[in-house]
């Protein structure tokens, strides 16, 4: 049984399969799936840091593939999605994105500081990819501000991180605000470090999300219950 306001340690695909049975759908979906390029940090001095292994998934893109229609039924008519992506496979996700969704715009996030690589031939890279798309036609919310296709967040710095691939909350608090209202369902599948639920939590809507991996999990249920209880004395930037 799935229930609102809670993020399950399981796999997402089974996850939303039961939403769908239980006919529990939602208002907007915000996710960060694997990127399917086998990014792990190379910052860490600790080669044994978890930041340093691939993200469970990274390696299938048919998991991209399956997640999408699944995505489709749970959600209601006319809401959006939102799904961040990397360069190296935009083309993938937005071809996958367009057999059941419209999409709107291919949003541009400038993290304000390039990533580590081989810098030697190849430029950093300071920006990540925001695929928007509409089940039907979801309008923004007529009191709220609008934005171009360029969104600039800092990147949550490395201290802050309990998750190598954090979002930060700021950014996914705008797109809750453009399209939901309070009480209103989000959908996380990847939930990573918690910052849907965190955002969401904060602003009064509710939401569901699903996280396989174990350690992540923890970290993260951690982090939404000093949220809850205003315990934390740490300042979390944002999470995958």
């Amino acid at each position: 049984m799935i229930e609102i306001n809670n993020v399950y340690n399981g796999d997402c695909l089974d996850g939303i399969r039961e939403m769908i049975k239980q006919k529990l759908f939602v208002d907007c979906v915000i996710t960060d799936p694997p990127y399917l390029n086998g990014y792990k940090s190379s910052r860490r001095i600790n080669k044994s840091d978890k930041f340093c292994m691939a993200i469970q998934g990274d390696d299938n893109p048919k998991l991209i593939i399956d997640l999408l229609p699944l995505l489709h039924s749970v959600m209601k008519d006319n809401t959006p999605l939102y799904m961040f992506c990397g360069s190296e496979k935009i083309d993938f996700f937005k071809a996958e994105t367009e057999k059941y969704f419209t999409v709107k715009n291919v949003i541009v996030w400038d993290k304000g500081n390039h990533t580590a690589g081989d810098l030697e031939a190849q430029y950093g890279k300071r920006y990540e990819f925001i695929i928007y798309a509409n089940k039907g036609r979801a309008k923004f919310n007529s009191n709220k501000p609008r934005y171009d296709d360029i969104w600039y967040f800092p990147r949550v710095a490395g201290d802050k991180q309990i998750h190598q691939n954090q979002k930060p909350t700021d950014l996914i608090s705008r797109i809750i605000n453009q399209h939901t209202k309070r009480g209103d369902l989000i959908l996380d599948a990847f939930m990573g470090s918690f910052t849907t639920a965190v955002a969401a939590y904060k602003l009064g809507r509710n939401f569901i999300g699903f996280e396989i991996d174990g350690e992540y999990y923890k970290s993260g249920l951690e982090r939404l219950n000093a949220v809850k209880n205003q315990t934390s004395i740490f300042d979390y930037g944002g999470a995958a």
